[in-house]
């Protein structure tokens, strides 16, 4: 048990903890930057990020659901708790997906034509779903911690 728990809170702290990160201590820090310089950095910064969510997306679910058959014995003795973090999992799963494949990608092509005020559009779209599934994260996490006791 220890082994998969430490990983899948682990990879929780990476995935949550980096979006707080970008959101609330890099962005505004950036706010001064111009144009060019913000989307380009944002660019080198999402791309190192990304690549861990890549390895977490799939360490996420395979953790969880190893602990729910194997020490729970399965999805009947999952609480309530367990099946909401589920729901909000593959949400934040298929959103960051969403955001890699579509703005992610759209804003580095916008920045290779050095078509920055488009560029930064498209990082404003991956803002709002950073803060969603922040949110979304934030509440997983508060669940992990407090469901068992509700």
């Amino acid at each position: 048990m220890a082994t998969p728990l430490s990983m899948h809170v682990m990879a929780a702290i990476i995935w949550v903890g980096g979006m707080f990160l970008a959101y609330w201590v890099l962005r505004p820090a950036m706010e001064s930057l111009d144009l060019p310089t913000k989307v380009r950095l944002w660019v080198a910064i999402l791309e190192r990020f990304f690549s861990w969510i890549w390895v977490i997306v799939f360490l996420q679910p395979a953790t969880g659901y190893w602990m729910i058959v194997h020490e729970l014995g399965g999805f009947k003795n999952a609480g309530t708790h367990i099946i909401i973090m589920q729901i909000m999992g593959w949400t934040m799963i298929i959103l960051f997906i969403w955001v890699y494949l579509v703005p992610f990608g759209k804003m580095k092509k916008m920045i290779k034509e050095e078509l920055y005020p488009e560029a930064g559009m498209y990082m404003l779209k991956i803002r709002r779903i950073v803060l969603i599934n922040l949110t979304l994260g934030s509440i997983v996490s508060t669940l992990a911690a407090v469901g068992p006791f509700l």
